[in-house]
């Protein structure tokens, strides 16, 4: 499926940079002008997911493209994934844009305005409010960030909600959401961190398992930490120290910018 969805998306952005070409150095209309505006306008939703350059590329082809670019559909779609560093540009268009996509749902969007209200500005309610719409949509890494917030601030069972869709979403590949996230936070300020003391299980769920130390025996170790890269928690480890691995880890990270954890008392 992802390889299919991959090669559309290719064959798409071929099309528009074609189009581009036969714009430039054609005085007659290219093909894919002869479209229905509203499958135009789902072409170029699929190409701003795919990639935010090639849309920029698309509005400056022909007027159509740039009409049907400014749909709300668009925006709502758009991704920026490549785009870490944009979150520090002060230009009127990059923030206008940004507010166009949270206006009209974009998940990925509410989920980086989630954070900077998060972390970076330290308003709490607002960050959770977005970060909420975001994971509310499915998107992997706000449920994670969202999950384990909640999860840190003893709302256990509705933290695990949402690190299990991230989870499913991932095919049980949380490494690729670390990755991600810890790269992100890499370009913010963080002034608003979340501890969890690894000793205090006051706010934290217990061990379930019923036999002594079975989740610290089986729990595999890369040397003595646990690697960004690391997705096995062993074959009998419960469910609870499961998910409070996940939420030391990401406090760890947010005090020293690695997710390995040198000592866990379980």
């Amino acid at each position: 499926m992802a390889g299919s969805l991959k090669r559309k998306s290719q064959a798409l952005r071929s099309q528009i940079s074609g189009t581009i070409k036969m714009a430039r150095f054609s005085a007659s209309p290219p093909p894919i002008e002869s479209l229905p505006n509203d499958l135009l306008i789902e072409v170029l939703a699929k190409v701003a997911a795919s990639s935010f350059t090639d849309l920029v590329h698309a509005k400056l082809a022909t007027k159509k493209f740039l009409e049907a670019s400014s749909h709300n559909y668009i925006f709502q779609h758009a991704s920026l994934e490549n785009f870490h560093k944009l979150l520090w540009n002060n230009s009127k268009e990059f923030w206008s844009f940004m507010e166009k996509c949270n206006n009209n749902g974009n998940p990925e969007t509410l989920y980086r305005k989630g954070m900077l209200e998060f972390f970076t500005h330290c308003r709490e309610a607002s960050g959770m409010a977005y970060l909420k719409l975001s994971a509310q949509k499915g998107y992997p890494d706000a449920c994670y960030v969202y999950g384990i917030i909640l999860y840190a601030t003893s709302m256990e069972d509705e933290g695990v909600k949402f690190l299990k869709i991230c989870e499913a979403k991932l095919g049980f590949k949380l490494a690729k959401c670390r990755g991600r996230v810890k790269e992100f936070i890499y370009y913010l300020w963080v002034k608003n961190k979340i501890y969890v003391l690894e000793n205090d299980s006051s706010n934290r769920r217990g061990c379930e398992s019923v036999i002594k130390n079975c989740c610290r025996k089986n729990v595999r170790r890369i040397g003595c930490d646990w690697n960004d890269e690391d997705d096995y928690y062993g074959e009998h480890t419960c469910e609870a120290c499961k998910w409070n691995g996940e939420v030391l880890r990401f406090c760890n990270m947010l005090r020293t910018g690695s997710y390995n954890i040198m000592e866990w008392d379980l």
